[in-house]
């Protein structure tokens, strides 16, 4: 059994943390290792790759994104001891809030627009290649954007507990 609140607190730290580097690094490998694989790629195969990686990728985004959210909102709701109000001032409640805001919008952003662009893709028929060239189009600029918003959560989040900016 858990002695206190600061060890369940220390506890989900450790899976926000670990939640957060994994999501980061999802994402890392979607901009660097999967699109610039798939534009080389053309066709049936590509086709076939994006159908087939895609969905697992949605899947652990989903996993990862979600758990960083939850996490975070208690962690956020222990440390302020549910003054929420703390987050209107000074470098560490600023930081929090910016960060927390646009990981809970890209979350939101992950559950419903690509949610969508996952159905697209699976819906997407042998020799449809139009309608795939279209949601490749969109997954090379939507991990790119993804990417930019961690980096700068994660600063935010250095910032918040470390004080660089």
């Amino acid at each position: 059994m858990l002695k206190d609140m600061s060890e369940a607190y220390t506890i989900i730290r450790a899976i926000h943390l670990l939640a957060a580097a994994l999501w980061f690094g999802l994402v890392m490998v979607i901009n660097f290792v999967i699109q610039p694989v798939l534009i080389s790629l053309k066709g049936e195969l590509r086709g076939q790759i994006v159908k087939s990686v895609f969905p697992r990728i949605f899947k652990l985004a989903s996993i990862f994104s979600a758990t960083v959210v939850i996490t975070g909102l208690y962690m956020v709701y222990y440390l302020t001891n549910g003054n929420l109000e703390a987050l209107l001032h000074g470098r560490w409640g600023i930081s929090i809030l910016i960060g927390s805001s646009l990981g809970i919008l890209l979350t939101l952003f992950h559950f419903f627009l690509e949610e969508k662009l996952s159905k697209k893709i699976m819906l997407g028929k042998q020799g449809d290649n139009q309608k795939l060239e279209e949601v490749h189009l969109k997954m090379k600029i939507v991990p790119r954007v993804g990417l930019t918003i961690l980096t700068i959560i994660f600063l935010l989040m250095i910032n918040a507990a470390h004080g660089i900016i």
